[in-house]
């Protein structure tokens, strides 16, 4: 059941052309109408056949990577803050 669900979300058209020509072929034989059976199994067939020819046929499109999408600029426009040392702490005049 998973993969019908699958192929319906895949391939709308051809599932629904599928579906269609299944019961025109169900209906067509059991009413004895030979000519409906006969058109759905021409559809089923038919839309299997062109869908597995196309992809078959099917080129994928080799599109360029496009550039990376930068939010910040390459360079900050402040300048960089200097380096901290490791300097033990100087007493302050305020606390002797």
């Amino acid at each position: 059941m998973y993969s019908i669900k699958r192929l319906f979300r895949r391939e709308p058209v051809v599932s629904t052309v599928v579906t269609a020509g299944g019961v025109n072929v169900i209906l067509g034989t059991l009413e004895g109408q030979a000519l409906l059976a006969f058109l759905g199994v021409l559809a089923v067939s038919g839309t299997i056949a062109l869908r597995s020819w196309q992809q078959a046929h099917h080129r994928p499109i080799e599109l360029p990577e496009p550039p990376p999408l930068r939010y910040l600029p390459e360079q900050s426009a402040r300048p960089a803050m200097p380096m901290m040392g490791h300097e033990p702490r100087r007493p302050s005049p305020d606390r002797e």
